[in-house]
């Protein structure tokens, strides 16, 4: 559902902000249903206009620390007026963005720095699983293992290096037809040995072309808890996506 939500978690007090995306550019991930709230250049900025000054408004009487981003896709797909207007909601806080890997570089990643005047900036990446398998044949998520890699090089340049306040986090999917629950936890350890953690994110069948849900033992309920930064079970207002 588009729009400003208020949350108190395990990653503090947080506005949730959803914005209205462009459509994704990759836009094949087998369980996706983001293109229901995606629309064409107009009128996505005249909604994120809107949005923003509703963040503006709430943040006037809220003790909000921390700012999390979402647009249906991936953050540098966003119009950059777009990105521009959120410094005026995200300047000296700390600030999360989503985005495939693809778009993640030093060069995009100080700049959006630079634009947002963030205190932290958290770059959250949706590999969804380790196993390449899994997310490339089962998810269609179309990123190689090399990718990966890659941006755990970048970390570590980015960290011991470059000193930025720049941190970078997985998301495991769980929850979901074909994705077993070993892989699962082997994802979780995985993904934090190299990344600065995890967020483990509960499937929802929104479409009927989607893989189904599956149920969650209550070991893996359990692991996820312990081992990762805050586990969605996808219960929030957020989490209502519909074709309006």
């Amino acid at each position: 559902m588009l729009g400003v939500f208020k949350s108190k978690d395990k990653l503090g007090n947080r506005l949730i902000v959803i914005l209205q995306g462009l459509p994704c550019s990759w836009g094949k991930c087998s369980f996706c249903p983001f293109s229901l709230e995606q629309g064409e250049l107009a009128e996505v900025l005249i909604n994120n206009r809107r949005i923003i000054n509703k963040a503006k408004e709430l943040l006037k009487s809220s003790n909000v620390d921390r700012v999390t981003i979402f647009n249906g896709g991936s953050f540098f797909e966003l119009p950059y007026i777009v990105i521009t207007w959120l410094r005026e909601i995200c300047k000296d806080k700390i600030v999360d963005i989503e985005s495939r890997p693809e778009f993640i570089t030093k060069e995009s990643l100080v700049n959006v720095l630079e634009t947002l005047k963030p205190k932290e900036l958290v770059v959250r990446v949706g590999f969804e699983n380790y196993d390449e398998t899994i997310r490339n044949i089962i998810l269609n998520k179309g990123i190689p293992q090399s990718e990966i890699h890659r941006l755990a090089k970048l970390r570590e340049e980015i960290t011991n290096y470059y000193k930025l306040p720049i941190k970078f986090i997985a998301y495991v999917l769980f929850g979901i037809e074909g994705v077993s629950e070993e892989s699962i936890v082997m994802s979780v350890k995985k993904f934090n040995e190299i990344f600065d953690g995890v967020i483990a994110i509960k499937y929802k069948k929104y479409l009927s072309t989607h893989p189904n849900e599956v149920p969650v033992s209550k070991d893996l309920a359990e692991f996820l808890e312990k081992n990762t930064l805050l586990v969605d079970w996808g219960e929030g207002d957020e989490w209502q996506i519909t074709k309006q």
